[in-house]
């Protein structure tokens, strides 16, 4: 989508049940970015992502989404159990208004992005889970959003799994330009596939300029080694 900024909030406040959650809370995404927000549990990532899909209203400041074309993809797939791979993404795109066969053809070939195509007749249950995650990256993306908001999708996957859809993430994105917003706790997942990287901590959230992401994962990961090696006596 052509334009300007895709997200924008502008001093974001928000309370839930008499708990404060956002204080002031400014940020913009720009259209085709991949901006990832880190923060421990319980940080307001997810809320964050409510108040962007409308579910959720700020009590002060402004919140503005360029598009209503968004896509989600879940921690839980939320596939439906009795459906296959492709019945799951066949069902997004008829309520988009696409043919039967149309919606068919488009839900195989998302399938073939994210290499499943061998298993389209599978049902959920008959998949594994990083498989899974793949379907509903699939479904996510067939839609064609403006906008995909990733709510920690990984998060019960192993490393191994979630080094290689980290991977055919970035395949998918360098095929088809969407603004994505990706929530996640690992920071190594964050300095990976972040144009842009914000964290959430108190209530109120800071940006970190990804200028040079080999810095930043060295600084990381010399850090961490620091904090595991043992004090000489």
């Amino acid at each position: 989508m052509a334009g300007g900024r895709m997200i924008t909030f502008e001093n974001v406040s928000l309370q839930l049940g008499g708990k404060e959650i956002l204080r002031n809370v400014s940020f913009h995404i720009e259209p085709e970015e991949m901006a990832v927000l880190t923060g421990i549990s319980g940080s307001g990532k997810t809320t964050l992502l409510r108040l962007i899909a409308g579910i959720l209203k700020p009590d002060s400041g402004n919140v503005r989404v360029q598009s209503t074309k968004i896509g989600f993809v879940f921690q839980d797939h939320r596939l439906l159990p009795w459906k296959t791979a492709v019945e799951n993404i066949v069902l997004v795109l008829k309520a988009k208004g696409l043919s039967p066969e149309e919606a068919r053809q488009k839900a195989l070939s998302w399938l073939e992005m994210v290499g499943l195509t061998r298993y389209a007749g599978y049902y959920p249950a008959q998949l594994s889970g990083g498989m899974v995650q793949r379907v509903s990256i699939a479904r996510a993306f067939a839609v064609e959003p403006d906008i995909v908001l990733m709510d920690e999708p990984f998060s019960s996957l192993d490393d191994r799994m979630t080094d290689s859809l980290l991977l055919m993430i970035q395949k998918v994105l360098a095929e088809y330009k969407a603004t994505v917003l990706y929530v996640t706790h690992d920071v190594m997942e964050a300095l990976r596939l972040a144009d842009r990287l914000l964290n959430l901590e108190n209530h109120e959230l800071t940006e970190t300029p990804v200028v040079n992401r080999q810095e930043l994962l060295q600084t990381y990961c010399n850090a961490r080694l620091e904090a595991i090696t043992p004090n000489p006596p």
